[in-house]
């Protein structure tokens, strides 16, 4: 590995993992509006405030489109870049280095404060482009696990994020297991604020678990508002 290629690696997945693609679209999407900070709807009545820009945000304000939308831009600007790296160095590390550090720059964007997402749809760009069999595979086991045995709507739907640490150590692959790790972290420390207040909804039973995997699929459409589209859909 030369090191000015890594930096270079490094520097273009940040500066093209900064746009963000929340902001764009929200200018469409809901114009006039602060979409750094929106109130999203949990299971049971309760509510997390979110303060960040990401595809879940935006479907949260604008509809389930509209976040699909963010979300294949947010995966693409991870995607391109580490796939390109990938096809031209397929044995050195600078893909994962520009996988991590699109990451970075999703959730602290230079251009807007470093006031950014998670990362989750990055996450799973970068990971299309390094190991698109790992991602089923991992996010399926991470949902299982999550239901299964912590009945739980985060450990659900990080518990994926997770496995590929281990997917990837076993796979004798230490860039890519670099990667995973940095990912994780990096989602964790963007998320603490939410997490923090969603143990302590956990705790006081404000927030139920989950029962089933219906249940876990219902979680999200309530957070995104497609249940919200579905029963206005019904009702007309």
């Amino acid at each position: 590995m030369k090191i000015g290629h890594a930096i270079g690696a490094a520097t273009v997945g940040y500066l093209l993992g900064s746009v963000s693609s929340g902001r764009l679209v929200g200018k469409v999407a809901a114009p006039g509006e602060d979409v750094t900070i929106t109130t999203l709807d949990l299971p049971g009545g309760a509510t997390l405030d979110f303060e960040g820009v990401s595809a879940t945000s935006i479907a949260a304000r604008s509809g389930p489109g509209w976040g699909m939308l963010t979300g294949t831009f947010d995966m693409a600007k991870a995607y391109v870049p580490t796939r390109i790296a990938r096809k031209r160095w397929p044995d050195e590390p600078y893909a994962a280095i520009v996988a991590a550090s699109a990451i970075a720059g999703h959730n602290f964007p230079v251009y807007h404060g470093f006031r950014g997402g998670r990362g989750m749809a990055p996450f799973f760009g970068a990971m299309l482009a390094l190991d698109p069999v790992g991602l089923p595979a991992t996010q399926a086991g991470g949902i299982a696990v999550g239901v299964g045995v912590f009945g739980d709507t985060w450990a659900a739907y990080t518990g994926g994020m997770w496995l590929t640490v281990p997917w990837f150590a076993w796979r004798r692959k230490p860039a890519e297991t670099a990667f995973a790790l940095a990912a994780n972290l990096l989602f964790t420390f963007a998320s603490r604020k939410e997490l923090g207040t969603y143990v302590q909804k956990r705790r006081s039973g404000e927030l139920a678990g989950l029962r089933d995997f219906k249940s876990f699929a219902g979680s999200y459409d309530t957070m995104t508002g497609a249940s919200q589209d579905a029963s206005a859909a019904q009702a007309s």
